[in-house]
């Protein structure tokens, strides 16, 4: 409940605070999260979770730019099945563990041409990053393009401080691994 209230309030902000001023703070690492649901591994190599949000793309008010959110359709996120609430300290806390598993550029980039004509983008691909809905941080499947979407700079320079935060806690067990997996969906899934 408090994430949602954080969340609400944060929307409220976005309204009248610039783009670039937009900060999300995690409130409560112990409040569950009843938002987001989580299905059994569905392959021996990726893990399937499901999310009910279906817009991809809003306007967050006057003067803002649009924000584009991932299509559960194509976008509903994997993850990667070595990184476990158990395994945490052999991956995602390992120092430099997301350098050995992040795809090449040239497998990306490709991915993202593909995927801004389902996203029906029509800007300049230098102006996106094909980003993981769910962050090799927190053990988002690294090449399934399920777990990847085009994401305009402007708003993985958002989510990306988010992001380290999260694995940051999960890392000091401050927050568990679910957790922070639920507060990015949320965050992804409402501002981008």
């Amino acid at each position: 409940m408090c994430i949602v209230v954080a969340v609400l309030g944060f929307l409220a902000a976005a309204l009248v605070a610039p783009v670039s001023a937009h900060r999300f703070t995690v409130t409560d690492p112990t409040e569950p999260t009843t938002a987001v649901t989580t299905t059994p591994p569905t392959t021996a190599t990726e893990t399937t979770s499901t999310q009910s949000t279906t817009t991809t793309a809003t306007t967050p008010g006057p003067g803002l730019p649009s924000i584009i959110l991932p299509d559960p359709k194509i976008t509903p996120g994997r993850l990667n099945p070595s990184v476990r609430q158990s395994t945490i300290k052999k991956t995602m806390c390992k120092s430099g563990w997301t350098k050995t598993i992040r795809p090449p550029v040239s497998y990306t980039n490709a991915l993202k041409i593909q995927q801004m004509v389902l996203y029906e983008e029509t800007g300049s691909p230098s102006e996106y990053e094909e980003d993981h809905f769910i962050p090799l941080e927190l053990g988002g499947a690294p090449r399934n393009p399920e777990n990847l979407w085009p994401e305009p700079h402007s708003q993985s320079k958002l989510s990306d401080p988010l992001e380290t935060q999260l694995q940051r806690k999960v890392c000091k067990h401050l927050m568990t691994l679910k957790k922070a997996r639920a507060t990015i969906r949320l965050f992804k899934n409402t501002e981008g």
